[in-house]
């Protein structure tokens, strides 16, 4: 439902503590056995209009977040005001092709936790997954990742990590991800933490895809999208997508307790009595070689 904007929060002190670890010993990826990873987005395949998936519970919330009627498991984050940031512990892992003498924290071996807090409304702009937005070849019966970000458009901003992709000659999917450690010079170790934009998750989201010709739904209006926590630590809507014909499709988000105030390619609307909606069309050509799967910017 479109809403007034919420007002910036006060500026917020924290204190940095950390943990000081022991050097020797430290595990090294070049052991496969201690590869961790993490896909980018997750949700299952399915065939049809069909897609979707389970929630992604294992990612470590990296990108400041506000919650809006609902959350993750695992993240706490309290009402209305940030909460303490957490900072990785443990030996970090070195070996990896990104920087092979460097040490991360990683995704699925270690945890930390960007601030985030729990509100009853927000404002937002959406942006779509650079596979819809760009010049990707979306096919029939080819998965076509469905994604979108809700990206807090008031300018709040609070703590958290930058994760990265930790081997670039690996698919998204396999990689490992996690956010650099630093040599404190005393035989400990620490992650650096940085203020960032915000991003907002609004626990009522639905969606559908409806072809435009037939005006038939391949995804029933009311459908939920997979809500996830992807490997660079933000919070997503995800969807694997199958159709089975060509031609145009309209990708709709309702968005219920957030105000959306644009979107990067696409239309919105807003509505001080309703939910605010973003749509996107695509365009589905026949099959061939590659995919509309690639790797989305979120």
């Amino acid at each position: 439902m479109h809403r007034s904007p919420m007002s910036a929060l006060a500026a917020l002190a924290f204190g940095l503590a950390f943990l000081a670890l022991g050097c020797a010993d430290r595990p090294s990826v070049t052991d496969p056995a201690n590869f961790k990873y993490g896909p980018p987005g997750g949700g299952g395949g399915g065939g049809g209009g069909g897609g979707g998936g389970e929630e992604a519970g294992s990612n470590n919330l990296s990108v400041p977040t506000i919650m809006i009627d609902g959350g993750f498991t695992g993240v706490n984050c309290p009402l209305n005001n940030p909460d303490p940031l957490v900072y990785p512990t443990g030996d970090p892992l070195t070996g990896y092709a990104i920087a092979p003498g460097a040490y991360y924290y990683v995704q699925g071996e270690h945890t930390w936790q960007a601030q985030c807090y729990t509100a009853a409304t927000a404002t937002a702009t959406a942006e779509w997954g650079d596979n819809l937005a760009g010049d990707a070849k979306l096919q029939v019966g080819k998965p076509i990742r469905v994604e979108l970000g809700l990206f807090e458009a008031t300018g709040i901003e609070m703590q958290g990590f930058t994760v990265v992709k930790l081997q670039p000659e690996m698919l998204d999917r396999e990689s490992p991800y996690g956010t650099v450690a630093t040599d404190d010079g005393q035989g400990g170790w620490y992650a650096t933490a940085e203020n960032l934009p915000a991003r907002v998750f609004d626990s009522g989201v639905t969606f559908s895809v409806k072809n435009v010709a037939t005006g038939q739904y391949v995804v029933p209006v009311g459908s939920n999208p997979t809500a996830e926590i992807n490997a660079t630590g933000k919070v997503v809507y995800g969807y694997n997508l199958r159709v089975n014909a060509t031609g145009d499709y309209d990708i709709t988000f309702v968005i219920p307790s957030v105000d959306i105030t644009g979107v990067d390619v696409g239309a919105w609307t807003t509505d001080p009595a309703a939910a605010d909606t973003v749509t996107l069309t695509i365009t589905v050509i026949a099959g061939g070689s590659g995919g509309g799967g690639g790797g989305p910017k979120h």
